[in-house]
C-alpha cells in the first residue's frame, strides 16, 4: 500500500511544470521510475542534475527512485530539497513522512531557535532578491519624503518624520538581507548516507567520537569551518552537539 502511494506521487507530477529544456529526458526518467527501472531512472535524473538544473519535481522523484531502493538517507536528502519548493512542498513532506518512519534509528530533535526560523522564512519565503528590492524601495520612499519635508512647509513634520521611518526600515530590511545571504553561503543542509557513522571531536579519524550518527540523520553544516579541513564537514546534529563528519558519509546541499 505504501509503495503504491510513492507511485501517486509521481502521477500528480504531471501537473507540475519544468523550467528547464531537460523535458524529453525528464519524461524518459519519469518513465523509467513508473515501469520499476529505478536505477536507470536515477542515472537519467542524476545526468539531469549534474548539468546545474534544478527543480522540486526532479528531487522528489529522485527522492522516490531511492526509496524504492531502500537507500533512505539518500531519498530523505532529495525529500528534504524537494521539500522547499512550492510545487512540491506537500508531496515531499508526505513522503519524507513514509521515509522517517522506515529509519531503524532517530535523532533526538531540538527545536529551532526562534531567530532561526525567521531567517530560515526570510530565505525560503521571502527571498534576498525581494528583501534587497524592498529595502531599496523604503529607502527611495524616505529619501522621497524627507526630499518633499523641504518643501510642503504645512506638512513638514509628518513627511518628516515619515521619511525618517521608512530609511529606518530601509535600513533593517537590508540588514536582514544582507545576514540572511550570509547564513545561505555560510549554512547547509547535511544527511548521513551511510549506515553509521562517528562524530569526532577533531577532524581526525583517531580523534575522540563525541557521538554516532545513523543514516538519515540530518545536520546543519558549516561551509567556512569545513573548508578549513579537506574531506570532513563541520556540523551540528539536530541534539545540539557539535562535531566533525567524513565527507564520504554525508550529503549537503
Amino acid at each position: 500500500m505504501k509503495r503504491f502511494t510513492l507511485f501517486f506521487f509521481i502521477i500528480t507530477l504531471a501537473g507540475v511544470p519544468l523550467l528547464f529544456a531537460q523535458q524529453a529526458r525528464f519524461d524518459e526518467a519519469t518513465a523509467l521510475l513508473e515501469a520499476q527501472e529505478y536505477r536507470d531512472a536515477i542515472e537519467v535524473y542524476n545526468s539531469i542534475a549534474e548539468e546545474g538544473y534544478s527543480s522540486g519535481a526532479l528531487w522528489l522523484n529522485l527522492g522516490i527512485s531511492y526509496a524504492h531502493l531502500d537507500s533512505l538517507g539518500k531519498a530523505k536528502f532529495y525529500l528534504l530539497q524537494a521539500e522547499r519548493h512550492t510545487e512540491t512542498k506537500e508531496l515531499a513532506e508526505q513522503a519524507l513522512v513514509y521515509v522517517n518512519e522506515r529509519f531503524n534509528r532517530r535523532s533526538a530533535v531540538l527545536p529551532p531557535l526562534p531567530w532561526e526560523r525567521f531567517f530560515e522564512y526570510l530565505s525560503l519565503h521571502v527571498g534576498i532578491t525581494a528583501l534587497f528590492f524592498t529595502a531599496l524601495l523604503f529607502l527611495y520612499l524616505g529619501v522621497a519624503a524627507l526630499i518633499t519635508s523641504w518643501f510642503i512647509l504645512s506638512y513638514k513634520r509628518s513627511f518628516y518624520y515619515s521619511g525618517l521611518t521608512s530609511l529606518i526600515i530601509a535600513v533593517l530590511v537590508f540588514s536582514g538581507a544582507v545576514y540572511t545571504d550570509y547564513l545561505d553561503e555560510r549554512f547547509g543542509t547535511g544527511v548521513i548516507v551511510d549506515r553509521q557513522t562517528a562524530v569526532y571531536q577533531q577532524p581526525q579519524a583517531d580523534a575522540s567520537i563525541v557521538s554516532t550518527a545513523y543514516e538519515g540523520y540530518s545536520m546543519r553544516v558549516d561551509f567556512n569551518t569545513s573548508s578549513e579541513s579537506p574531506g570532513w564537514k563541520y556540523v551540528r546534529m539536530e541534539n545540539g552537539r557539535y562535531g566533525w563528519v567524513a565527507q564520504e558519509t554525508m550529503m549537503v546541499f
